[in-house]
């Protein structure tokens, strides 16, 4: 274990701070198929809405701001060698390519066809939901930041909460989707409410407001917009390359890191203890 070591350091985090346009599928594109809803309450997702370049502009220079450097998002250790080969799919892909066999799932929270989407996190996980899968027996998991400017080069949508309760009213398509696809939703993210006052809970400029607000997109995200993977700790590190040798050596040995930091609670946890939004 001690020559694995030498040969893949793992970096650990100093000081525990953190690191210094594409469409939807066509129906039959990667064996993704339009089906008539099970639940006609449940609208289909809207094609995306790529940005503009007055749009871009003004995002980069948000993230320029606010230092905003990377996504999160975290899956099962199983799926890593995937993840690391293929990148990020979405799942009518892995279906249509016959990889779903091989991928975990978690329980899907979104309906219908959002079941298609990715979901990430900016510059920290969603850690009320991901400490509740931490708490899955048997089951372990790694965090990847990956680079921000994924924002600027595909349609995403921004939810100020998890997404899976607005996207099923009816009306969703018209009145939410072109706004939450929108440079002003990304502003919205980052503004205090009528209960939560952002320099009172010392939340950093780089994080969203609300610890459950997700983005999401329905694109293809390549291997190479992962800047690190996150393990608990180094012996989980150690027992995956083991198993994945083949994959893990053809990775910079700089990417993995061991760290607990994305897999505790934000600094402004103890608010959110008693106050949901």
């Amino acid at each position: 274990m001690e020559s694995l070591e030498i040969t893949q350091p793992i970096r650990p985090r100093p000081d525990g701070k953190p690191v210094q346009a594409v469409q939807l599928p066509e129906p039959g594109e990667y064996g993704f198929v339009e089906q008539p809803q099970q639940d006609p309450c449940i609208p289909f997702p809207p094609q995306p809405i790529m940005l503009s370049e007055e749009a871009a502009k003004a995002l980069s220079e948000e993230l320029r701001e606010r230092k905003i450097q990377f996504l999160t998002h975290f899956t099962r250790v199983e799926n890593l060698a995937s993840i690391m080969t293929h990148g990020l799919l979405p799942r009518s892909r892995l279906v249509a390519e016959g990889r779903a066999r091989s991928i975990r799932f978690n329980e899907p929270y979104l309906p219908g066809a959002w079941q298609d989407a990715i979901s990430f996190n900016i510059s920290f996980p969603n850690y009320r939901l991901f400490y509740n899968l931490q708490e899955q027996r048997g089951v372990e998991w790694v965090v990847l930041l990956l680079d921000a400017s994924l924002l600027l080069s595909q349609p995403f949508y921004y939810f100020l909460f998890p997404a899976a309760n607005l996207v099923q009213v009816p009306s969703f398509p018209i009145e939410f989707a072109p706004y939450l696809q929108s440079v002003e939703m990304f502003r919205s993210l980052f503004s205090d409410t009528d209960n939560v006052r952002r320099a009172y809970l010392q939340i950093p400029d780089n994080y969203p407001t609300h610890p459950q607000s997700e983005v999401l997109t329905f694109s293809p995200i390549p291997q190479s917009s992962i800047l690190e993977v996150h393990f608990y700790n180094t012996y989980k590190f150690s027992q995956w390359f083991l198993q994945n040798t083949p994959v893990a050596l053809t990775i910079d040995k700089n990417i993995w890191v061991e760290s607990l930091e994305y897999f505790s609670p934000r600094i402004d946890y103890p608010h959110w203890k008693s106050t949901f939004r």
